[in-house]
């Protein structure tokens, strides 16, 4: 009965204490004071947020995602592939501008950009007729007409037929890949992924920081009280057994 009832007590403690432990990781949040004097510490994670934030920065920067794996994906042909196929997605449904609704939406601004034009052009071949016509005059003109010049540009002008989609969408494409060849080291650079990470580490409010790495660490959390149950049962049979001889 001894041993039963010691063992039993010395699993209880080793799996209190060992519980206890882990959560005194990450609490108190915040350290509790009397009188300017600290009762209870900060939790060691919370304390430690700011260096746990640079070794995770550094891990994940130096090991994880260093620059030269990132410029390996960024110029795989797997990379280039999904480029390509978003480039040819955007183009293809991609519908163009109708021009005389713009200008019959737009008046004033077609006016003033038509009469700037033509003012320039009278100015500078035909300066005897400034005698004559001003801007206003012929922005009035062409306000006047302005459904007339949207109909005539609609009969005139198909988009669809002028604009050779295939050439730009291939152009496209191959300025993407070229932009990414060249520029792909000094867009990496310029994430600066370790103080991305850093900075998003050390935003992270204390319960958030504890429910993430619990989510990470809760198997080992649990081995590690059941390991204190086992040794506190361990212990305390060996307790009993020199009890006993004594």
């Amino acid at each position: 009965m001894i041993y039963l009832i010691s063992s039993l007590i010395g699993a209880i403690i080793g799996y209190v204490t060992n519980f206890i432990a882990i959560k005194m990781l990450f609490r108190p949040y915040k350290s509790k004071k009397l009188s300017g004097l600290t009762i209870i510490p900060q939790g060691v994670i919370p304390k430690e947020k700011k260096n746990l934030a640079k070794n995770v920065a550094n891990v994940v920067e130096n090991h994880l995602l260093d620059i030269e794996e990132i410029h390996k994906l960024l110029n795989s042909d797997k990379f280039k592939d999904e480029i390509k196929n978003l480039i040819s997605q955007k183009i293809d449904t991609f519908e163009m501008p109708n021009i005389s609704e713009f200008i019959k939406n737009n008046p004033q601004k077609v006016s003033q950009n038509i009469s700037d034009f033509v003012m320039d052009m009278i100015k500078t071949k035909f300066p005897f007729a400034m005698a004559i016509l001003n801007e206003e005059m012929i922005q009035n003109m062409v306000f006047e007409n302005i459904d007339k010049l949207a109909t005539k540009v609609d009969n005139m002008i198909d988009l669809d037929k002028v604009v050779d989609k295939e050439k730009i969408k291939q152009n496209l494409q191959n300025e993407a890949i070229l932009f990414l060849e060249k520029e792909s080291y000094k867009i990496i650079e310029n994430l600066k992924i370790g103080e991305l990470v850093e900075n998003k580490v050390n935003n992270f409010d204390e319960k958030r920081l504890e429910d993430m790495l619990f989510s990470l660490m809760e198997k080992h959390f649990k081995f590690i009280n059941l390991a204190g149950a086992v040794l506190g049962a361990i212990i305390g049979l060996i307790q009993a057994f020199i009890i006993k001889i004594l």
